[in-house]
Order: C-alpha cells, then sequence, then structure tokens
C-alpha cells in the first residue's frame, strides 16, 4: 500500500512538473493533425469507419471483433490517403482555367509575372499556391529563370511544364505568338478532358460493381454476427474464425486493389 502511494505521489510530482508542457505539446500536435486532416473527413471516409465499428460491436468476439476493427482502421486510412494524393493531383481541368485566366489577363497587359498573379486569384488550389510562390521569387529575385526553376520544382504535371515553357518563350518571343501558343494548349487541354471524361464514364461500371461487392460483404458480416447458427460457425472455433479473417481480408484486399487500379488508369490520363 505504501508503495502504492509513493508511486502515485511520485507521478502527480511528476505531471505538476511538465505536465502542463507536455499538455501544450499534444494540443499542438493534435490541432496540426486536425488542420491537416479535417478537410478530408468526408461521408466517403467516415461511413465504413462507422460500419466496422458497429460490425465489431455485433460480432461480441474476442478475436474477431478486434480483428474488424483492425480492418477498418486499415481501410480509413488508406481512404484518406487516398483522398490526401488525390487532392494533389492537376488535372487538365485546372490547368485549363489557369491559362485562360493567364491568357485573359495577359490581353490586358503583356507581362508573364503580372498576369500570373492576377490568374491566381481566380483559380483554386492546388494551382494557385503554386504560382503565389513562383511570383514571390520573381518579385524577390527579379530573376526569371529562378523563378522558372521554382516552378518546374513545385509540380511534376507534364501539362503544367508545357505552360512554364510558353511562360519562358513569352520573354523572348511576340505577345502574338504567345497567345497563339496559349490558344493551341487550351485545345490539346480540351482534348485530354474530354477523353479524362470518357474513361471516367467507362470505369464508372467498374466502380459501381466494386461498391456492390462491399456492400454485400458488409451484409453477410452482419448476417453472421447477427444469426446464430451462422454466428456459432464462426466463432465457435479456432478454424471457422481463421475462416472468417481469410474471408474478410480477401474481400477487402481485392477492393482495395480494384480501386488503386482505378486510380492509377485516372492519373495516367492526368
Amino acid at each position: 500500500m505504501i508503495q502504492f502511494l509513493i508511486v502515485v505521489v511520485i507521478g502527480l510530482l511528476v505531471y505538476m512538473a511538465v505536465g502542463d508542457d507536455v499538455n501544450r505539446i499534444f494540443r499542438r500536435r493534435a490541432e496540426a493533425y486536425r488542420d491537416r486532416y479535417e478537410k478530408y473527413v468526408t461521408r466517403a471516409i467516415l461511413l465504413p469507419a462507422i460500419v466496422f465499428l458497429a460490425l465489431g460491436l455485433v460480432m461480441r468476439d474476442i478475436v474477431l471483433t478486434p480483428f474488424v476493427w483492425l480492418v477498418g482502421v486499415a481501410l480509413t486510412t488508406l481512404r484518406v490517403r487516398q483522398q490526401i494524393s488525390q487532392a494533389g493531383v492537376i488535372t487538365p481541368r485546372m490547368v485549363s482555367q489557369l491559362v485562360i485566366a493567364f491568357r485573359a489577363a495577359y490581353q490586358l497587359q503583356p507581362a508573364a509575372f503580372s498576369s500570373l498573379e492576377e490568374a491566381a486569384k481566380k483559380i483554386g488550389e492546388p494551382l494557385s499556391g503554386i504560382i503565389e510562390i513562383v511570383v514571390d521569387v520573381f518579385y524577390a529575385t527579379s530573376d526569371p529563370e529562378r523563378a522558372f526553376a521554382e516552378f518546374r520544382r513545385r509540380t511534376d504535371s507534364v501539362l503544367m511544364h508545357q505552360f512554364a515553357y510558353i511562360l519562358e518563350m513569352s520573354e523572348s518571343a511576340s505577345d502574338e505568338s504567345v497567345t497563339e501558343a496559349l490558344d493551341a494548349f487550351v485545345t490539346r487541354l480540351r482534348r485530354q478532358e474530354d477523353l479524362q471524361r470518357e474513361v471516367d464514364s467507362n470505369l464508372s461500371s467498374v466502380t459501381s460493381q466494386t461498391s456492390f461487392m462491399q456492400t454485400l460483404a458488409i451484409v453477410v458480416g452482419f448476417a453472421v454476427a447477427l444469426v446464430p447458427g451462422f454466428r456459432q460457425a464462426y466463432t465457435g472455433s479456432l478454424l471457422g474464425r481463421l475462416g472468417y479473417m481469410a474471408l474478410v481480408a480477401v474481400i477487402a484486399g481485392a477492393s482495395y486493389y480494384i480501386e488503386r487500379r482505378v486510380f492509377r488508369l485516372k492519373e495516367q490520363i492526368v
């Protein structure tokens, strides 16, 4: 008893000494994570997480409940990472909006960086942030080459690199040549937009089948958890538990693999 009290007293003294600092550090990290990930907490992320939480609760098994929750956490984490990756993708439509906004500003004031600054005000992230940094580099250094190098360093998008080439050309070419190059570039971008829409339409059947497979797996999971006969078959023995875990792992893995392949196919069009 005395030893326990000594441990408690020491713990309180340690908390009194460093507790405020520790709380402050944890609050800052929590705020940083919230600011970074809050925008990715969407219905598509929350709904599967809630479903797996509920499935684990109704399963009421010392082995399968933690397993189901672990699968739910893994899939939710992968979905969040996928959304973060998608948020950073620069699509032909985004570049087209940037080029059109730049062209309109360039016709009024044929100066590349002034026109870029105006164009950045009319587009969204992530392009507006990239353009603002590039413009700031130019105004800070008065060195177009350094600004263009920063442009290319900030993105690996082929389309953005093509736009950077036109911007570089504007330093020496006539205004008419730059405008013609921008018009031709917009035409190519619109063809890529049409191709992307066609690919999305063709892949919609695949994503629909994947969604159906996921829904069917969830229904089967709840049926196993709620119907006594099914539940006993899977929770009554180690072999049954292993079979259930293998079934869930295969369905979840196949579903994620298909979604990942679809995402990769869409990336190739960008």
